[in-house]
């Protein structure tokens, strides 16, 4: 049973893997989470950031510039945020993904799901 700070962390990674929010993994290595906002969502992602990082480890938003040709521009710009590995990014990894596809694991969600969650997503 989780305490209700936890409870309010898996709010909140629940808003995230939702919306934005993805688990990585590479060959080999443990899970990653993360998240990207436009340049323009730079507070909101801060603010996730900052929200999260002391249930994950997360390393600050870092600013990303990439080629793409669809754009007027000829480029995207964005924030990323990537965490260190934990297990209990293992076992989200676990519950949000089979076969590396991201399912909706209805348990989890039905559980953390609340008003804070949807406007995570959202």
């Amino acid at each position: 049973m989780l305490n209700s700070s936890e409870h309010i962390y898996y709010s909140r990674i629940c808003g995230k893997l939702l919306g934005d929010g993805s688990i990585t993994k590479q060959v080999g290595r443990k899970p990653r989470f993360q998240f990207t906002h436009t340049t323009l969502d730079y507070h909101w992602c801060n603010y996730c950031y900052r929200e999260l990082k002391d249930y994950i480890p997360l390393n600050p938003p870092k600013y990303r510039k990439i080629i793409d040709n669809r754009t007027k521009k000829g480029y995207t710009e964005s924030y990323f945020v990537q965490s260190k590995t934990s297990e209990l990014i293992t076992e989200l990894e676990q519950i949000w993904y089979k076969n590396r596809v991201k399912v909706l694991p209805v348990d989890f969600i039905s559980n953390y799901l609340n008003e804070e969650a949807l406007a995570w997503w959202y």
